[in-house]
């Protein structure tokens, strides 16, 4: 068995698919990193608006004195940009005050002043889904006020946020796709003329079974490992690593109710590793039972994609399949949005979260491996008695 597995092995590691597949991923993966660098120098950083808001402030001082030479001293024009030019100056103060509060690490006077800027909002005409983002916001600072941490949200560079960003956003379909090529070759290299030479292999049907599995499971998983810590190291030698007491904002109910919460990712980490391994599993058996009836890689490659990739997506858009979600192994692609509440709140269907999550994957697999094995039994069997005849 350990033979059989490790020829399986080398044939995928050493496979030109596999190498070309594992850069493609990761040039994306720095070009996502690059394009997140541009956003912190851009007006939408926390520094960029403030910045933005002092080059305002200046031009409208300017502004004020110009005026004030234009009224009368004791002329009611002349009071109100008076007013107005000592409130400029007074925000531009505290303006200025906060961009030293930035470069100098000092972030608690800057989450207390986003926080007095929210309060301020007038959100009577906010969405219901806008106001939930507001007060994610909100929840947010406040924790980072009682929690000093340096700010991560601006952009998605430190190590941390990095890859959070990259697998909740970019790997649920660039990865998953790339798995299931290399799945679809690893499966159905073994098939000559429709025909399945491993049979004539001294080894039984569990054990064969169970090695095809486990060399599927470890590509995936060695593969999913390298690419983490390829570009968490390289996000984090240049910008950190983060914080993992850094708060994520999540979704979940409370006596029914929707609430909008944070949470540290420390918490959130282990279980969204958890639904990935899970995923895996799945992913493995899955394209080995549309191996072994199909025969041929293109219509199996075809076939995964739809079935894995194109219900994943559409369940998005499709009503009935949103309100089964949490039956499809295919929600769980993004164990980062389910662990997060994210897919249940998109959906509308708060049945969403790691523990279906869990219990839909795990009944999954073992209804694929029971599947499989039942199926290469019975050809098994089949190939014996016409090579007695």
């Amino acid at each position: 068995m350990m033979s059989y597995f490790g020829f399986q092995l080398k044939k995928i590691t050493k496979h030109n698919l596999t190498i070309i597949a594992l850069c493609i991923l990761i040039i994306i993966s720095f070009g996502v990193l690059f394009l997140n660098t541009k956003q912190i120098d851009s007006g939408e950083s926390i520094k960029g608006q403030i910045q933005g808001n002092i080059v305002i402030q200046k031009n409208n001082i300017a502004q004020d004195k110009q005026a004030l030479k234009k009224y009368s001293p004791t002329g009611e024009g002349y009071r109100q940009t008076k007013i107005a030019l000592k409130q400029t100056k007074k925000q531009l103060q505290v303006n200025q005050a906060l961009i030293e509060h930035i470069n100098k690490g000092q972030w608690g006077p800057v989450y207390k002043e986003k926080i007095k800027e929210i309060n301020k909002m007038k959100t009577t005409e906010l969405s219901e889904r806008n106001l939930d983002f507001v007060s994610g916001i909100k929840k947010r600072y406040q924790y980072l006020v009682k929690h000093p941490l340096p700010y991560e949200s601006d952009a998605a560079v430190t190590g941390l946020q990095f890859w959070l960003d990259l697998n909740g956003t970019y790997w649920p379909i660039l990865f998953t796709l790339v798995i299931i090529f290399i799945l679809t070759y690893l499966y159905t290299d073994a098939y000559k003329n429709g025909l399945d030479i491993t049979t004539v292999l001294p080894i039984n049907v569990m054990r064969k079974q169970l090695s095809n599995s486990l060399v599927g499971l470890a590509i995936s998983c060695l593969l999913y490992l390298l690419l983490s810590l390829l570009v968490f190291t390289g996000a984090s030698l240049i910008f950190g690593t983060g914080n993992l007491q850094y708060p994520a904002i999540i979704h979940h109910l409370v006596n029914r109710r929707q609430i909008v919460a944070v949470a540290p990712l420390a918490t959130l980490i282990p279980q969204i590793l958890i639904l990935q391994f899970l995923e895996f599993i799945f992913l493995v058996l899955f394209i080995q039972l549309l191996a072994k009836l199909l025969h041929n890689q293109l219509p199996t490659l075809l076939l995964a994609v739809l079935l894995v990739v194109g219900i994943g997506l559409a369940t998005t858009v499709i009503e009935p399949l949103a309100q089964i979600a949490q039956w499809l192994p295919n929600t769980y692609l993004n164990a980062i949005n389910v662990v997060s509440g994210v897919a249940a709140d998109n959906l509308d269907n708060y049945h969403i979260n790691f523990t279906s999550g869990v219990g839909t994957l795990l009944i999954g697999s073992l209804v694929l491996f029971s599947l499989i094995c039942l199926l290469e039994r019975t050809r098994t069997h089949h190939f014996k008695e016409v090579e007695v005849l």
